[in-house]
């Protein structure tokens, strides 16, 4: 039974991770301004989560690919012998920054909702 549980948990806790983590990569874009490769893009959310989250390559590579495929994202390669290996470079599209706006506008509807359960959560006003 213990066993069962544990794995829910887990279940939960990588669905609501992966649930955010297309919203975090867009807000990082966005906030950034300016292209960012991969590995830059997972120091930012060990920095911002405080090394409480830090996902594996594997994780943010496929949703950056989505999110470029649904025109949110564009990137390119970029070589240069003074930077280092080949990157490929991340950055928001208009059309990107028009949807986050659109996302944050409908998440922050959503956890005004959930105020009170937050506050009882987190302890915190």
């Amino acid at each position: 039974m213990l066993d069962r549980n544990h794995k829910w948990q887990a279940n939960v806790s990588k669905e609501m991770k992966r649930g955010i983590l297309s919203l975090l990569l867009l807000w990082i874009l966005k906030k950034k301004g300016s292209p960012m490769y991969g590995y830059e893009i997972i120091q930012t959310i060990d920095k911002t989560t405080r090394g409480k989250w830090v996902p594996k390559a594997g994780t943010i590579y496929p949703i950056l690919r989505r999110l470029e495929g649904r025109g949110y994202v564009k990137s390119e390669w970029s070589s240069s012998k003074s930077t280092g290996p080949s990157r490929r470079y991340y950055q928001i599209t208009p059309k990107g920054k028009e949807a986050t706006k659109m996302i944050f506008m409908e998440w922050k509807k959503l956890m005004s909702g959930f105020r009170e359960f937050l506050v009882d959560l987190l302890g915190v006003d």
